[in-house]
């Protein structure tokens, strides 16, 4: 068998620790399935590479007793506050497999990369009880799980000033559950996803970056089987775990008046004409505060063919009205377990070639 130089680079496509490996982390050969290991919990999938004669499995379940979606479990379930005897005590009820506290303190610092919220979590049991998740189901013609992490926001709100100016968002995801006109979200309002190839992007910039988005996604959807869980097992972790997701599953809608307002008072180029009493309704996959900036984020499964500008930008003014703050403010991003997209709605609704096309008529005229 051939000696194999592990590169750095080798080893961070092994630690990136990939769902279903497509490629072999130690040459870039090409592997097929060669059967499955049948663990003490689970069964794995093996993969062969003919270029290197290796076996291989992905990284994250190797030599490792639990299954991944228990461990994922423990370490969620310990960041909603529970103690390590209470998270164990949970885990053995509900997955019927019997852990110890030093076995969860043991996970808490192998996977201490993907789980940032631990920064934060003696802020928040000093502040709040078990209750820092705030979650509700809304039956908006089909089921929404909306959670927002108040102890999160309340962190974030005041570690870093720039951050103050954030506050009305604090006020409206606090009524969030209580005041939201679920009637519209019911009835035939039309969706923020149905819109596409409706705005001019000459001048919007998508720009592909590293982020922890894809990071945790790669992670996670390793434990899901199914693939219409993806969703909500990646809402659930970054909700408790990362230290920027604020809510998820966020109803949002945007009216007549706010798109008129929009178009006639700020001059923006919004190729959108609503009725009377006639809405736009979408739910923000994730809504993240980072670097003095609201992040509203999509995942898709296939994010380098899938686009959702229109939709995201749609978000993005909808959000903006609901809370007063500037859609300066705001920035969009989509995202799957390799990559990441990012861009500013404002780039896509304000056209600074046309403003200044204006201005410079406007003083032709004065001078005539």
């Amino acid at each position: 068998m051939p000696q194999l130089k592990i590169t750095n680079l080798n080893k961070k496509q092994a630690l990136d620790n990939y769902k279903q490996l497509e490629k072999c982390p130690y040459c870039q050969g090409k592997l097929t399935k060669k059967g499955k290991r049948k663990k003490k919990y689970e069964e794995i999938q093996i993969y062969f590479c003919k270029n290197c004669n290796k076996k291989i499995t992905p990284l994250i379940t190797k030599n490792k007793t639990y299954p991944l979606k228990l461990i994922i479990d423990t370490i969620t379930f310990y960041n909603r506050l529970n103690s390590l005897e209470e998270t164990a005590k949970i885990i053995t009820e509900k997955h019927g497999i019997k852990i110890t506290h030093q076995i969860i303190s043991n996970w808490l610092k192998e996977y201490e990369r993907y789980i940032p919220f631990l920064r934060m979590r003696d802020f928040a049991n000093k502040n709040y009880k078990k209750d820092i998740i705030q979650e509700a189901k809304l039956f908006h013609q089909q089921i929404y799980n909306f959670k927002y992490n108040r102890a999160k926001l309340d962190f974030i709100l005041n570690e870093e000033f720039r951050n103050q100016k954030f506050h009305p968002l604090q006020e409206f995801l606090e009524l969030a559950i209580a005041e939201c006109p679920n009637q519209i979200f019911q009835n035939s309002s039309k969706r923020a996803s149905d819109y596409k190839n409706i705005f001019n992007l000459d001048e919007v910039k998508i720009t592909p970056k590293t982020n922890f988005a894809t990071k945790s996604a790669n992670f996670i959807l390793q434990a899901v089987s199914n693939n219409k869980a993806r969703h909500e097992a990646l809402q659930d972790f970054m909700i408790a775990n990362d230290s920027t997701t604020i809510a998820t599953e966020l109803a949002v809608l945007i009216g007549r008046d706010d798109i008129n307002h929009y178009k006639f008072e700020l001059g923006f180029d919004i190729p959108i004409t609503l009725k009377e009493d006639e809405y736009i309704t979408g739910h923000i996959d994730f809504l993240q505060i980072r670097n003095g900036n609201i992040y509203i984020l999509d995942y898709k499964p296939s994010a380098c063919k899938q686009k959702p500008i229109e939709q995201l930008t749609i978000y993005a003014l909808a959000l903006s009205r609901l809370t007063g703050i500037r859609l300066y403010h705001i920035k969009c991003a989509y995202f799957d377990e390799k990559n990441y997209y990012e861009f500013f709605p404002l780039h896509v609704v304000y056209k600074l070639k046309n403003k200044r096309i204006q201005r410079d008529q406007t003083k032709i005229a004065k001078f005539k």
